[in-house]
């Protein structure tokens, strides 16, 4: 049932965790492809396309999944479905492992600096970045990570129909929602 919320899913991950014989083996078989999907679309953005680079993500991921006695594995609440939730772990991760290997350009800020700061503007800026940050907690991770790529990976809706393996004519609709819902977190 892809793109569907399954119990199936939490039945996988409460198998994973519970270290069942043949669990890890079924999650991996089930997830490969949305891992290494999201994988590529990262990658690309660093203009990497080898096939170690993607295999390192892949193994990095399965990592961070096993970490601390499968810390992430356990906090899959099955609000989205089980590959989309992969794919957006393998692109956090793609990232993380490219800017290690590269340094990384100073980003710019949400808000332009002044060339001397107005009193107050700084514990402003600080204020709404806590707000923001807040406000992308209470959102479901899938409207999270629609934002995510779209303001601020800036990835096209193609790249993010392939990233969270959802039909592309379903992202503009969803991101449209998620826009709203985060405007109101905010209001």
């Amino acid at each position: 049932m892809k793109g569907a919320l399954s119990t199936d899913d939490r039945e996988l991950i409460r198998r994973c965790v519970a270290g069942e014989t043949g669990a890890w083996d079924d999650f991996v078989r089930r997830t490969r492809p949305a891992i290494l999907r999201g994988a590529t679309v990262a990658l690309r953005k660093f203009r990497v396309h080898d096939k170690e680079s993607l295999e390192n993500v892949q193994q990095q991921v399965f990592v961070e999944l096993l970490r601390d006695g499968s810390k992430a594995l356990r906090g899959y609440r099955g609000e989205s479905d089980l590959e989309g939730w992969v794919a957006v772990i393998s692109m956090r991760t793609a990232y993380k492992l490219m800017r290690q290997r590269q340094p990384e350009a100073a980003l710019p800020e949400f808000l332009p600096a002044a060339p001397t700061p107005a009193p107050g503007e700084t514990a402003e800026r600080t204020e709404f970045l806590n707000r923001l940050h807040d406000a992308f907690r209470k959102l479901d991770p899938r409207e999270g990570a629609l934002l995510r790529l779209s303001y601020f990976e800036k990835m096209s809706y193609k790249e993010i129909s392939e990233a969270l393996g959802m039909p592309l004519n379903s992202v503009s609709p969803l991101l449209i929602r998620a826009k709203e819902k985060l405007k109101k977190l905010l209001e």
